[in-house]
């Protein structure tokens, strides 16, 4: 659920850039506040995650701990902070920052939607974030094809 929440702050955040900023452009505004804010914090609260909490983190998606989960905390530590540097690198590296991050969600979704179906797992962790995980890259996907 916190993902979700940090989605809707993002869009919060990018209308008050756009109202303290108005000729970086709505569009823009939005954009750069979802990589900066919803892809960085979301990189930073998974490594914490997945990493420092993850005998906790994996119970509440009904999985069990594994090294993996390090492997993934690293991973989401490295797109957030990418999503972060997007505050000050722009363009090409919007893009190549809205490519792992999207790829990175919308495959998790999947695999969150299978283990419902083929393991009838509805643990909170494993049913409240696809949501997000679908609906963060696709607004950044969207957003980036309307800049």
């Amino acid at each position: 659920m916190i993902y979700f929440y940090s989605y809707l702050f993002g869009w919060i955040i990018g209308l008050v850039v756009y109202l303290f900023n108005p000729q970086f452009g709505l569009v823009n505004s939005f954009l750069i506040s979802h990589l900066v804010f919803t892809v960085g914090f979301f990189g930073l609260f998974n490594f914490v995650g997945h990493v420092i909490l993850r005998e906790k983190v994996a119970r509440k998606i009904g999985w069990v701990s594994n090294g993996f989960q390090i492997e993934l905390g690293l991973v989401s530590l490295g797109i957030g902070i990418s999503g972060i540097l997007c505050y000050w690198f722009r363009n090409d590296f919007w893009i190549a920052t809205i490519i792992p991050f999207s790829f990175f969600l919308i495959g998790a979704g999947i695999l969150h939607i299978l283990e419902m179906v083929k393991n009838k797992n509805f643990s909170p962790g494993n049913t409240w974030i696809i949501l997000p995980d679908f609906l963060m890259p696709l607004t950044l996907i969207v957003l980036l094809l309307i800049t």
